[in-house]
Order: structure tokens, then C-alpha cells, then sequence
């Protein structure tokens, strides 16, 4: 029996997470791999082995996250941002940047949560 990686299992509960979210689906690409979508449009990509979360943003997004240290630039993709998947912080920190990707596809400007308003 092969044991879960910490990291895998954080990102298992960041997709778990994410297909509660109205319109979000998660497609396995790989063995590691899953693509997040919002409807047919691509949200990022979640990496079980690696213990790491690619987004695409625009150029200007891109350089104020990496600016502001909310994310790394992705080795993977050239317009795509990465943030790494440790701990429950980087939990937080990942569902913020898919937040602010689903917000910008869906055209919406406050942030989505599953939790029920005060």
C-alpha cells in the first residue's frame, strides 16, 4: 500500500474544496495532475506529486502577485503564476488566487465562499 504524501493530501482537500464551488469541475490530466475548470474555461492546474497550484493570470496580475509575494512565476507556464502547497496556510493562500481567477472569469468582484454570510 502506497502512503499519501502530506502534500497530496492538501491538495486533495484544495480540489475537494474547489468542486463545491458553483460551475467548477476537476479533470485528472495525469496521474498527479488535474485541470480546475470553471465551466469549459481553464482556472489552473493542481499537482498531487509536486505539492503545487499553477494559475494563469494577466501579465499586470501575474507581476502584482509575484510582486507582493502571493505567488512565484510558474516554471510551467509563462503567463501562469505557482504557489506551493505545505501547509493549511497555503490552502488559504491557493483558494484566494483561484478565487480571484474564478471572480475575473465570471466577471464578479466579491471574492466566493462556501461559507453562509454573518
Amino acid at each position: 500500500m502506497r502512503l499519501m504524501s502530506r502534500a497530496a493530501a492538501l491538495v486533495d482537500e484544495l480540489a475537494s474544496e474547489l468542486a463545491s464551488w458553483p460551475g467548477v469541475s476537476i479533470e485528472r490530466i495525469s496521474e498527479s495532475a488535474a485541470l480546475v475548470r470553471y465551466e469549459r474555461l481553464e482556472l489552473g492546474v493542481l499537482d498531487r506529486e509536486h505539492g503545487v497550484a499553477e494559475l494563469s493570470f494577466s501579465d499586470s496580475e501575474r507581476e502584482e502577485l509575484v510582486e507582493h509575494g502571493d505567488a512565484e512565476p510558474s516554471d510551467e507556464m509563462p503567463e501562469g503564476v505557482s504557489h506551493g502547497v505545505h501547509g493549511p496556510s497555503d490552502i488559504t493562500a491557493v483558494l484566494e488566487l483561484f478565487d480571484r481567477r474564478y471572480r475575473d472569469l465570471r466577471g464578479e468582484d466579491d471574492p466566493y465562499s462556501t461559507q453562509d454570510p454573518a
